[in-house]
C-alpha cells in the first residue's frame, strides 16, 4: 500500500544522522525554527484541551518524541508510532511502535485522540492520504489533529513559482476537506503558524456522526 515517495522518505528519516538532527538541532537550531515550534505546541496543547479527557493518544509519525510530553500530560497512555526505527531508537516514550501509517497493527478505536505532524504534504497522491487519514480514523473514536501544506499561502505560491521539485503538496481548504470527509472526519477548526504566510497548516477533526 505505501507508494515510492513513501518508502523513500521512509529511507531518509533511517538515514544516519537524521533522528539525530530531529531529537536536537531541527527544532532547537534556529530562533525560526524555535518559534515555529513553540507556536505549533500552542495549537495542539489548546486542541487537547478542547478534547477533554483522553485514556489512550497515538502519535504517528512520533519522530524522536517532539510532541510526546505534551500528549503525556493529557492521556494516560501515549502509543508512539513510526516507520523508522532510528526514531523510535532515541525516543523517550515507553509504547513504541515501528508501523507504517498505511496500515497500522492496532485495534479499532484503541485511542481517543490521533497526533499527525507534518506527514501529508509528504504524500502527493491522494490515495496514499486518504490511507493514512482512514487508518486515523479507524483507531481513533472521535478526535484527531493532523497538518497539511496550505495551497494559498504565500510559501506554496512561491513555491509553485519557483517550479517546487521536492516531492510536497500543498492542498487547497476544499481539497483537504473532501479527502477528509471521505474517510469521515469533519473538520472542527484550523491554525497556522503565521496565517496567509505559512504552508504548514493544523487542523483539528472530530470523527462524523453515524
Amino acid at each position: 500500500m505505501e507508494g515510492e515517495r513513501f518508502r523513500g522518505l521512509r529511507e531518509e528519516y533511517e538515514a544516519a544522522g537524521r533522528a539525530a538532527h530531529y531529537s536536537s538541532d531541527r527544532w532547537e537550531g534556529t530562533r525560526h525554527a524555535r518559534r515555529t515550534d513553540a507556536r505549533e505546541r500552542r495549537i495542539v496543547a489548546a486542541w487537547l484541551r478542547r478534547c477533554g479527557r483522553i485514556e489512550r493518544a497515538l502519535d504517528l509519525p512520533c519522530g524522536a518524541g517532539r510532541f510526546h510530553s505534551l500528549l503525556q500530560e493529557s492521556a494516560r497512555v501515549v502509543i508512539s508510532a513510526d516507520a523508522a526505527r532510528p526514531m523510535l531508537v532515541r525516543h523517550p516514550g515507553a509504547a513504541r511502535l515501528q508501523a507504517s501509517a498505511h496500515a497500522l497493527p492496532l485495534r479499532d478505536g484503541c485511542a481517543e485522540f490521533a497526533l499527525c505532524s507534518r506527514l501529508l504534504h509528504h504524500l502527493g497522491a491522494a490515495e496514499e492520504r486518504r490511507l493514512v487519514l482512514c487508518e486515523l480514523a479507524r483507531v481513533s473514536r472521535r478526535w484527531a489533529v493532523v497538518s497539511h501544506f496550505d495551497r494559498a499561502s504565500l510559501q506554496a505560491l512561491r513555491s509553485r513559482l519557483c517550479g517546487r521539485s521536492d516531492g510536497r503538496l500543498a492542498l487547497s481548504v476544499a481539497a483537504f476537506r473532501a479527502e477528509v470527509a471521505a474517510c469521515g472526519w469533519i473538520e472542527r477548526e484550523r491554525a497556522w503558524v503565521l496565517r496567509g504566510f505559512s504552508e504548514q497548516t493544523w487542523v483539528l477533526l472530530e470523527k462524523a456522526g453515524p
